[in-house]
């Protein structure tokens, strides 16, 4: 079976790929296999059976494309179907300003006099 280009196989494979692929990983959960070390066997299982019906070698790289492009287009999918949240927006901090009168008032001092041009205190 020819491959394109960018070396993904046969569209006629493709859900077989992903048929195979499913049942491999459900296989490497049965012979306890988890976490990396199952997602590798079930891609080299699915690379061997494949082979077999594509009368060709497809390799665990094409294999993994295929996977790899599928989930990504479903999860595009999936977030077309979902109306788009708007984000949280934090409070705006206080200025400076606004905190050294804050400072002031909790250290008790308050400017009733006023200040004059020179920035000295008038009584």
């Amino acid at each position: 079976m020819p491959t394109s280009p960018h070396g993904s196989p046969d569209r006629r494979l493709k859900p077989f790929i992903l048929a195979i692929h499913r049942e491999a990983l459900k296989t490497a959960a049965a012979k306890g296999l988890t976490g990396s070390l199952a997602q590798v066997a079930a891609l080299q299982d699915t690379a061997s059976l494949v082979s077999v019906k594509a009368g060709r070698l497809v390799t665990e790289e094409e294999v993994m494309r295929l996977l790899l492009r599928e989930r990504r287009a479903r999860k595009i999918h999936e977030a077309v179907g979902t109306a788009p949240v708007a984000p949280l927006r934090k409070p705006a901090a206080p200025s400076r300003f606004r905190l050294g009168r804050w400072r002031a008032l909790a250290m008790g001092v308050t400017q009733s006099t006023s200040a004059g041009l020179a920035g000295k205190v008038r009584l």
